[in-house]
């Protein structure tokens, strides 16, 4: 596995800010937050978490954080 299929890997595993997801996906910030706090649930661990067409997002403390399948790409 080349260097750039590892950085590539990896970032599609890590939990991006919710402005960087809204301009990965074309849309703004406002309008991402609002669908994920309309299909938040409670998850067994205690944390809100929200999943919307691959995209999983999941509230650290009051902030969202954003993850991609891989069919979404890298951001």
């Amino acid at each position: 596995m080349s260097a750039k299929q590892v950085e590539a890997h990896q970032a599609v595993g890590s939990w991006v800010p919710i402005d960087r997801a809204a301009a990965h996906l074309g849309m703004n910030v406002g309008a991402l937050r609002k669908t994920l706090e309309r299909r938040a649930v409670r998850a067994a661990d205690g944390v809100t978490e929200a999943s919307v067409d691959g995209v999983r997002a999941r509230k650290f403390g009051r902030i969202w954080r954003v993850r991609f399948s891989e069919a979404w790409g890298v951001p």
